[in-house]
């Protein structure tokens, strides 16, 4: 018995250590911010759901007021700065929503008419735009939640961030490349030599023969006929 002694003892020490930390994150109320994936391009919409998992507040949880923080403005904003959030399915109802300087403030409790069974789940979503490349975080700056009829004590909580990295937008484009035929470049001509080989080009030769052969008949018709008229006489 005595040794197994020390290792009782090391399990209800490590029990004693473990459970403070458990009952700690038991009572909090974890809020969450995500999105389908974490790269855009500029230009791109990027949805971004805030979510919370009311934990021992999940039936009691009624009113939640919060500060949202871009930690680049110039990198993305909300699309909407007027109401940039749409609501979810828990806390259908906004009170109150603003956006200035990069923060986004939001009120947001139950409907009071038909009061959900659980208070965990996405609490509503926003929509940001793209505008250059850059990293921008988006995370919870403050947060106030509070139980039904206890609206000024304000429950315990923790909180994720979101951080999102937009890139250049990339473009395929189908390029055809023509191989350039080298055109020759054309030798100058001297015009008195092209004169020349044309006058004794093959068009003048016969011109000449053809002349030629005139003036011979001719001249041959003209002594003929001088020879007969001699003869005559």
């Amino acid at each position: 018995m005595k040794r197994f002694l020390p290792i009782i003892l090391g399990v209800f020490a490590l029990v004693f250590l473990v459970l403070p930390g458990i009952s700690c994150a038991a009572d909090e109320a974890v809020f969450s911010a995500t999105s389908s994936q974490t790269s855009y391009n500029v230009g791109d919409e990027i949805p971004v759901s805030f979510s919370v998992a009311a934990g021992p507040y999940d039936a009691t949880l009624n009113v939640i007021d919060f500060d949202i923080k871009i930690s680049d403005t110039s990198v993305i904003e909300p699309k909407d700065t007027t109401s940039p959030f749409v609501a979810g399915t828990i806390f259908t109802s906004i009170a109150l929503q603003s956006y200035t300087n990069g923060i986004i403030n939001a009120v947001f409790h139950p409907n009071p008419s038909s009061m959900p069974a659980s208070r965990s789940g996405v609490i509503g979503t926003v929509t940001f735009k793209a505008l250059k490349t850059g990293t921008a975080t988006i995370s919870f700056d403050r947060i106030e939640a509070a139980e039904a009829k206890s609206e000024t004590q304000f429950i315990t909580t923790s909180a994720s961030s979101l951080v999102v990295n937009i890139g250049e937008v990339t473009t395929t484009t189908n390029e055809s490349t023509v191989e350039a035929t080298e055109t020759p470049t054309p030798t100058p001509v001297n015009v008195s030599k092209a004169a020349s080989s044309a006058a004794t080009g093959p068009e003048d030769i016969l011109l000449i023969v053809g002349v030629g052969g005139i003036v011979a008949y001719l001249a041959y018709r003209i002594i003929k006929s001088i020879k007969h008229s001699a003869q005559k006489i």
